[in-house]
């Protein structure tokens, strides 16, 4: 289920979900659309049912990120072993040390999702659930001893706690140069996303000229070139559109199975549209090699606009 939810969640992000719902509840839906939430959910199913923290280790990319951005200041999940050593069953307690408050029981090793031994040091497997440091307190309450033997820690703070002194407080691990920089630098990720959402052009165009042909010469000496536009409806509403050239008055516009040059496209949703221009044969656009065109859509309802520019290409004598 949880993988069904995944790909469907994917699935409605490229398309109208209230649409894209009904048509797959109905089985109306492009098969693209099964296709594709089923990817994913088979994708999910597979990763969190079978390799489950494999992907975390060898997959996922913030072991290393995060691993990057640490210092001995970062508050993170820790082990306490000037406290903790040497632990019940070790060589030294054996040979006659006085043990630690490890009583080796091994329940920060079992909660573990990762499967790793946080008395180890840190780890980049670690994904600092803190499931080991609730067990540990818990074996801590029932055996007598201060609770935070596996706990939040800064591995700066170690040469103090040994010498019996409190840590730093933790709002000096928190607000310090690094922490402020990092802060402000994803802030501004934000904030420019936010404004790039709010600022994009509610027309996204893309022309592509068709060059097998690079041009075409009509019966009567005519000269055309072939385009794909595609145009992308990013409002909320159903929308008219009309494309036009920006070039020189010899350049004729067709649109392919459109007459009067106009397209109607629902909201949220791209049309593919084969274009011709043309060009008389003796004019300058059809004799030049080249010539810079500019392709214009308007939408008819609020006026906004959008343009690409591209090439006609003549005969070149």
């Amino acid at each position: 289920m949880i993988g069904l939810l995944t790909g469907g969640a994917w699935v409605f992000y490229f398309a109208d979900a209230p649409t894209l719902a009904r048509d797959l509840i109905s089985l109306n839906a492009h098969p693209i659309a099964y296709t594709t939430i089923a990817i994913p959910t088979s994708t999910t199913f597979f990763f969190g049912g079978f390799a489950r923290e494999q992907i975390c280790i060898y997959a996922c990319p913030w072991p290393r990120i995060q691993a990057v951005m640490m210092d001995e200041d970062s508050i993170t999940v820790g082990y306490r072993g000037w406290r903790g050593e040497p632990r019940k069953g070790s060589e030294d307690v054996e040979n006659g040390a006085d043990m630690g408050d490890c009583i080796n029981c091994m329940a920060c090793v079992n909660v573990c999702p990762m499967g790793i031994d946080i008395r180890d040091g840190q780890q980049m497997e670690c994904i600092t659930c803190a499931l080991c440091i609730d067990a540990c307190d818990d074996v801590m309450e029932k055996i007598g001893k201060p609770r935070g033997l596996v706990d939040y820690m800064a591995l700066s703070d170690e040469p103090l706690e040994r010498a019996g002194q409190k840590p730093r407080n933790i709002w000096m691990h928190i607000f310090r140069p690094r922490t402020i920089l990092y802060s402000v630098l994803w802030s501004s990720v934000g904030i420019m996303l936010v404004f790039a959402l709010f600022v994009r052009s509610p027309i996204d165009l893309s022309v592509a000229p068709i060059r097998n042909p690079v041009f075409v010469t009509l019966s009567d000496g005519s000269i055309r070139n072939t385009y794909d536009i595609r145009i992308r409806n990013q409002s909320n509403d159903e929308s008219t559109f009309e494309i036009h050239l920006n070039a020189t008055p010899d350049l004729l516009l067709k649109l392919e199975g459109h007459p009067d040059d106009r397209l109607q496209i629902d909201a949220q949703s791209m049309k593919l549209q084969r274009v011709y221009v043309v060009a008389p044969g003796e004019s300058e656009p059809a004799r030049a090699e080249h010539t810079d065109v500019r392709f214009w859509v308007e939408n008819l309802a609020d006026g906004a606009r959008a343009y690409t520019n591209s090439t006609f290409f003549g005969k070149g004598n």
